[in-house]
């Protein structure tokens, strides 16, 4: 949740086409330093005056962002799990990264599951006589 003054200084710094954006994507206004770019084409931004947890995000690329838009060396940088940028430590792709897969819930790609055993219980289906 962000305060009005938190958001109108928001405003002002990004402009309203930006702030607009921010508001359909990550439901917040943010602004900060731009950080880099990846291969994807999102963006990666940092601004350390904001609340512990809040300060790294990511502008995605893409209208319909998707956690494997991501790659694994600036998802580290987004957990906190290295203080450097991908931009400034030079990481090379790991073999066992592979290829990201993309999450296809709610669409006819996704998992179903099914069993190959017969049900033990049967729904009672009651008989009705007819009247005489």
């Amino acid at each position: 949740m962000s305060t009005i003054g938190r958001t109108l200084k928001n405003l002002m710094k990004i402009g309203p086409s930006q702030y607009m954006r921010q508001l359909d994507t990550i439901c917040d206004t943010k602004w900060g330093r731009l950080v880099g770019t990846d291969a994807n084409g999102n963006r990666y931004f940092e601004n350390l005056d904001e609340v512990s947890g809040r300060e790294r995000w990511v502008d995605y690329a893409s209208n319909q962002p998707d956690s494997v838009d991501i790659t694994p060396d600036w998802h580290m940088w987004l957990s906190r799990i290295v203080q450097e940028p991908p931009t400034e430590m030079n990481i090379q792709p790991k073999k066992w990264w592979g290829e990201p897969i993309p999450n296809f819930s709610g669409t006819p790609k996704a998992f179903q599951t099914y069993s190959t055993t017969a049900p033990k219980l049967h729904a009672w289906e009651p008989t009705v006589k007819a009247r005489a």
